[in-house]
């Protein structure tokens, strides 16, 4: 079991900082341009993309964490668990545990 949460830790952290640029950076953002309006007023539309660039990067990064960590433990289903994992990270990092307990439970 710790070997599980071990391999969780990364992409609970990955998620985390996910959900960081959702919400809160709209507060965050509208906070900077009350402050300093003449600063930002340039560049405006590139802040509004911070939180989708972001979001499809960490999603890649978990998607190459995840098929390394496939590779790494012979598993199976690769391809569908790549694809879930691109559309909903959450999904396939459960994807990827269930069938590592799996793995696990048929060692022992």
């Amino acid at each position: 079991m710790k070997e599980l949460i071990k391999t969780l830790n990364k992409y609970i952290i990955l998620l985390i900082v996910s959900s960081l640029f959702g919400m809160p950076w709209f507060y965050i953002k509208n906070l900077i341009y009350s402050n300093y309006p003449n600063i930002l007023s340039v560049s405006y539309s590139f802040y509004d993309y911070i939180p989708t660039i972001l979001d499809y990067l960490i999603r890649i990064t978990i998607l190459i964490l995840i098929i390394i960590d496939f590779k790494k433990e012979n598993l199976k289903n690769v391809l569908l668990t790549s694809i879930a994992t691109f559309f909903y990270p959450l999904l396939g990092i459960m994807i990827f545990s269930i069938l590592l307990l799996e793995k696990q439970k048929s060692k022992a």
